[in-house]
């Protein structure tokens, strides 16, 4: 009997450490390829980025939520002038996090970009009501309906 015990007991423990080391060896570092994407965005590379930010969406990781990834894919089909595509991921970035300050802030611009002022004008009072007006994500908004 306490080698049968015995054995199931050693049995688990070897399981255990295999499990645990062969989860670390797949460990993908995801936050590097969402900073790599935004490069890619940087460089107006909006296609490769889009590819890039399509593979990140359903990756569990504290470095970033898929929200912030939709409002990337939006923001670079936006650059595209792929309005509907953009207005899509902004939406569903939006819906996961409502108040999703960069998603506001793109979305604004969209709407600016495609002559819908009272839109973006809506985006801002709400960036307003959420960090006010010496924020970064406000002043952009703003500066943008602004200058377009």
């Amino acid at each position: 009997m306490k080698t049968t015990l015995y054995t199931i007991i050693i049995a688990f423990l070897l399981n255990t450490a295999f499990s645990a080391g062969s989860a670390t060896d797949k460990k993908t570092n995801y936050g590097k390829d969402y900073k790599s994407a935004i490069k890619l965005i940087k460089k107006s590379k909006y296609d490769d980025a889009i590819d890039k930010l399509m593979a990140l969406v359903d990756v569990d990781t504290t470095d970033f939520t898929k929200a912030d990834v939709f409002n990337e894919i939006g923001f670079a089909y936006r650059k595209s002038q792929d309005f509907d595509n953009a207005s899509k991921y902004y939406d569903k970035a939006l819906k996961l996090e409502p108040n999703h300050l960069g998603a506001l802030e793109y979305q604004g611009e969209m709407y600016v970009d495609l002559g819908q002022k009272e839109n973006a004008l809506a985006n801002l009072e709400k960036l307003r009501n959420l960090v006010g007006e010496k924020d970064s994500y406000f002043k952009e908004l703003n500066n943008y309906i602004s200058k377009n």
